[in-house]
């Protein structure tokens, strides 16, 4: 049995019904948290049989990063278990992606993250001489600037970036808006694509948009998650790479580098000071490694 998400998850909700006989209310529950995650896949061009660990692990952070519970996102990801598991068996897919995937509670890092050297060759990707690869190298030196969600760069307008002050306005999750500063290189490079490429995308059209296709409209997320994918199996970076991932880099960094959590939660536009806390985890434990790895009393 194979079909579209869609479908798979209808004949899950049936299953919950027939076969094993839950409450209307419980397989709601379940039709509630899945339906939210079919979205996310659709969002970011992916289909259930596509989805790896990763892709889990990444909604997992967006939820709590949109203010779930930790206990919200545990009932979302036993859904998921339960979906997946129920996938195996129909023989849609070999094995579930999130049988490893462990609840935020026993998180101790971050999913995934670069290094600044693999960012570094991430954003060196795109052929600088085409006005789409040109777009695509602003926009991720702008993505990792900033930290901004993938549907908040898509989403961004020219109207919202002060490019004599280097900062822009964002209107992330809820409408909040938060100003966020993005420092000389990503202007430098947001300038070069205002001037030598916007144009040549837009062909005399107008567009509100700062990153715009080649039909004058604002990127999608799911084009963002392919180019960013494609870049970084270019450049062969082994860690499965993702839209969120040069967000998570950017808060690793900036920690790294002596950022307080305070101005990095204003930074991300998190509602809660518990949810940039998981990034403090990652530097402890590189710490740790550092330590194991060089100190010679280890």
């Amino acid at each position: 049995m194979i079909g579209t998400t869609a479908s798979l998850v209808g004949s899950f909700s049936t299953n919950l019904l027939t076969e094993r006989g839950l409450s209307l209310n419980t397989v709601k529950s379940y039709q509630y948290d899945l339906s939210a995650f079919r979205r996310y896949l659709e969002e970011n061009g992916l289909v259930a049989s596509e989805v790896e660990a990763p892709h889990v692990e990444s909604y997992l952070l967006r939820l709590m990063d949109s203010g779930r519970s930790p206990a919200s996102s545990r009932r979302a990801l036993s859904c998921i278990r339960h979906f997946f598991k129920y996938l195996v068996m129909q023989g849609v897919i070999d094995r579930s992606p999130a049988v490893n995937v462990q609840a935020p509670r026993k998180w101790r890092r971050l999913p995934s993250f670069l290094s600044s050297r693999e960012v570094e060759t991430l954003l060196e990707a795109p052929d600088m001489t085409s006005p789409h690869g040109l777009r695509n190298k602003a926009m991720l030196e702008m993505m990792y600037a900033t930290g901004m969600r993938v549907s908040e760069i898509c989403d961004l307008k020219t109207a919202q970036v002060d490019f004599e002050g280097a900062f822009l306005r964002c209107a992330g999750k809820g409408s909040k808006q938060r100003l966020i500063p993005f420092g000389t290189v990503a202007l430098s490079w947001a300038n070069e694509y205002l001037s030598r490429a916007r144009p040549l995308l837009l062909k005399g059209k107008t567009s509100a948009f700062l990153f715009v296709s080649r039909l004058g409209k604002n990127l999608t997320r799911q084009f963002v998650w392919k180019i960013i994918k494609r870049y970084g199996a270019e450049c062969e970076i082994e860690k499965t790479i993702y839209p969120h991932i040069l967000r998570h880099s950017f808060a690793t960094h900036l920690l790294e580098n002596g950022a307080d959590l305070l101005s990095l939660k204003m930074m991300l536009g998190h509602s809660d000071l518990s949810t940039t806390q998981i990034y403090t985890h990652i530097t402890k434990e590189r710490l740790k490694g550092l330590h194991t790895k060089f100190h010679p009393r280890h």
